[in-house]
């Protein structure tokens, strides 16, 4: 586990609550430390402010998730601003927790990403829909799907292969705690989310 965050303190404080269950790897202090960690650690998880110094969420996240694919990312951060935790998730972002709801809300947010789902406080589940959880791909695939597009004709619509949008689809399910494709497109139509 990597821990970054640019308060001592509060790196050290996350550090001792995790650290009878998980191995803490580094402790980083902006994002240049927290890339150059990640890429010498390979974590399994890493749990990052959002504020701290050099902090760009699009390039910071989108490069610690292209140089560790498998690694889960959990923003633990003051920011309950639903457009923040939007963009979050858009560029890699596998849990997000508000700083004043850490302690037990951030390991059962550890247990929920290393399981493969997606972890939202508790205290915004109000303020976001699953359209805001899931990703602007996913929200494009979906509406292709709910069209009854094959994934093959998806792929060749936005380019992309279809792997990656048998791989959406994947993630869309689970994350959505569903059964298959046809309940995805069912719930997606009961919740106006295309």
């Amino acid at each position: 586990m990597v821990i970054a965050d640019d308060h001592q303190m509060v790196s050290e404080g996350i550090a001792r609550l995790v650290e009878k269950l998980y191995q803490v790897s580094s402790i980083s202090t902006n994002a240049d430390e927290l890339i150059q960690a990640t890429k010498a650690e390979q974590p399994d998880i890493i749990i990052t402010d959002i504020s701290m110094p050099g902090m760009q969420l699009n390039h910071t996240l989108g490069l610690l998730k292209r140089s560790c694919p498998h690694t889960k990312i959990i923003c633990l951060t003051m920011h309950d601003e639903a457009e923040i935790l939007q963009a979050a998730f858009e560029y890699g972002a596998d849990g997000y927790v508000v700083k004043h709801q850490a302690g037990f809300e951030l390991l059962q947010a550890i247990e929920t990403v290393l399981a493969g789902k997606q972890y939202i406080s508790a205290e915004l589940q109000g303020k976001v829909t699953q359209k805001t959880v899931l990703t602007a791909r996913q929200l494009d695939i979906l509406k292709l799907l709910a069209a009854g597009m094959s994934a093959k004709k998806i792929a060749t619509t936005l380019n992309i292969s279809a792997k990656t949008v048998e791989y959406h689809k994947y993630k869309m399910i689970e994350l959505l705690a569903l059964e298959n494709a046809s309940s995805l497109v069912a719930y997606a139509h009961s919740r106006n989310l295309i």
